[in-house]
C-alpha cells in the first residue's frame, strides 16, 4: 500500500524483486483502496553509483542515471500496469571498497485531495474537468536486484552482420 499525509494513494504489486537483464519489469497498480486521487504516475528504473572519493574523509560522489521511464495520467482508472525494460547493456549490481552500483524503481505521483476529481458518475452524460486543480507529488523509491542474463539472451538483442564461410574438401 503506497500512502501519503491525506490517505491511501494506491495499491502496488510488483511481480518479483529480482530481474536480469534484459527482462521487462512488471507490475500493476490498484486505485480501488485509494482515498486520495491520483493523477500521474510516473516510474522510473534507476542505477545509483556510489564511488568513495576519499576513503579517509569518508568523502562521497552519488550519481543517479535513468535508463527506461513509464509515465500515465491516470485519473478515474481503477487499474493499470507498469511494463518497464531492463536494457541488455547495462552493468548489473555489484560493490566494491571504492564503487558500488545499485538499482532501483523510482516512483512519482502526482495526487490531489480535490472533491470534483471523483469524475462521472454512470448516470452523468458529460463531465466537466476543474479548470484549476491543488496538487501534491509525493516520491518514492524501490530497491530492486539485477543480475547478469545468459550469454545466449544477450546474443539475440544484438544484431549484427555475421558472414560464415563454409569449406568442404
Amino acid at each position: 500500500m503506497i500512502t501519503n499525509t491525506w490517505g491511501k494513494v494506491t495499491r502496488f504489486c510488483l511481480f518479483k524483486p529480482a530481474y536480469k537483464l534484459g527482462e521487462d519489469i512488471i507490475g500493476t497498480f490498484d486505485f480501488t483502496v485509494a482515498t486520495v486521487s491520483c493523477m500521474q504516475v510516473s516510474v522510473s528504473l534507476q542505477c545509483e553509483e556510489e564511488t568513495i572519493i576519499d576513503e579517509d574523509k569518508n568523502t562521497k560522489q552519488v550519481r543517479n542515471v535513468t535508463f527506461s521511464k513509464h509515465h500515465e495520467v491516470c485519473l478515474g482508472y481503477k487499474y493499470t500496469q507498469l511494463i518497464l525494460p531492463i536494457p541488455l547493456h547495462v552493468t548489473p549490481a555489484f560493490s566494491t571498497k571504492l564503487v558500488s552500483l545499485k538499482w532501483r524503481l523510482h516512483f512519482e505521483f502526482v495526487t490531489s485531495t480535490h472533491k470534483e476529481l471523483s469524475g462521472p458518475s454512470s448516470e452523468d452524460t458529460e463531465w466537466q474537468a476543474p479548470s484549476e486543480v491543488r496538487i501534491e507529488t509525493m516520491v518514492w523509491s524501490l530497491p530492486i536486484r539485477l543480475y547478469s542474463t545468459t550469454p545466449i539472451h544477450v546474443a539475440q538483442g544484438v544484431h549484427t552482420n555475421t558472414i560464415q564461410k563454409l569449406t568442404i574438401r
